[in-house]
């Protein structure tokens, strides 16, 4: 397979990959501590509701249903919130103390000091970092990506082009060589970064947590190593070119053909799930230009 000679991650592109995902890792309880904040919001409202309508001794049918009614709801929020709080205590290695940089997590603090410098965190009171008002925009654009990630690209992980069919997580078994991975070559034809769609393919599937040892890793710069050898592995357009009895067909001809079939397949699939209209349903779809962003860089 003769490939385009793509260059390795930058050291930026490095940092800012790193720095992305040791935002979405300490989002994971700083999301919960938001909800946790929004059930306490919510309870103190419904509590003062009861007790307003806890008031009097003649109370209507109507009233009883409506202080019955609340407090239910207060039920349902107190439960919730000792969820939220039971998966804050499972989340706590999710927290970065600038004390344990001088053990377990020494290696992240040249990182953790880059993302200072660029406004996404800050210390608090008790020495934890934690996520800004920036880090939350850069982090709600990192959510856009992924979005875009799995609406466009996704459907290219599983491509059968002697039968010309795309995979379908929920009917097939997808295994075997038949099977070929089409995203970077897709990615490649969009003018699209490739190692950023590896990237965020692998942070959506949260394939870099799977390693225990990713923060020692990341620490090493050795990390993405893996999202490398995917782009230099993977298929690329040239790859896709071939001959038959009826011509010879580009790289270019043959993956902008399946780019259509997978947009208009990745279109029907919402349409069935969703039960709207074609046209709407591509109107809310997110758009793949946000992939190109940065936001360390």
């Amino acid at each position: 397979m003769n490939s385009p000679n793509f260059s390795l991650l930058s050291k930026e592109a490095l940092k800012e990959f790193g720095a992305l995902l040791l935002l979405d890792h300490l989002m994971q309880y700083e999301l919960l501590q938001i909800e946790k904040q929004e059930l306490e919001d919510i309870i103190e409202q419904l509590e003062n509701s009861v007790a307003k309508l806890k008031k009097g001794f003649f109370r209507s049918d109507e009233h009883e249903q409506e202080l019955t009614f609340e407090k239910e709801e207060l039920k349902e929020a107190k439960n919730a919130i000792s969820e939220v709080e039971n998966e804050m205590d499972e989340n706590q290695h999710c927290r970065l103390n600038i004390a344990l940089l001088e053990t377990d997590d020494e290696g992240l603090e040249s990182l953790l000091n880059f993302m200072e410098s660029r406004g996404t965190l800050t210390l608090d009171e008790e020495n934890f970092y934690k996520v800004t008002d920036k880090g939350h925009k850069v982090y709600q654009d990192l959510v856009e990506q992924l979005e875009a990630y799995v609406t466009h690209f996704e459907v290219y992980a599983y491509v059968d082009l002697e039968q010309g069919i795309f995979g379908d997580p929920d009917t097939d078994l997808l295994e075997g060589e038949k099977w070929l991975d089409l995203r970077v070559a897709v990615a490649e034809y969009k003018g699209i970064d490739p190692f950023r769609v590896v990237f965020l393919a692998m942070l959506s599937a949260e394939t870099f947590y799977e390693n225990p040892d990713w923060k020692f890793d990341l620490s090493m710069g050795t990390l993405f190593q893996e999202v490398e050898q995917i782009v230099e592995e993977q298929l690329h357009v040239d790859d896709l070119s071939y001959e038959d009895s009826e011509g010879t067909f580009s790289g270019e001809e043959v993956i902008k053909n399946i780019i259509q079939q997978g947009a208009e397949l990745v279109a029907k699939r919402k349409k069935k799930e969703k039960g709207i209209n074609h046209r709407k349903n591509l109107e809310e779809s997110p758009n793949e230009q946000v992939i190109k962003t940065t936001y360390y860089l």
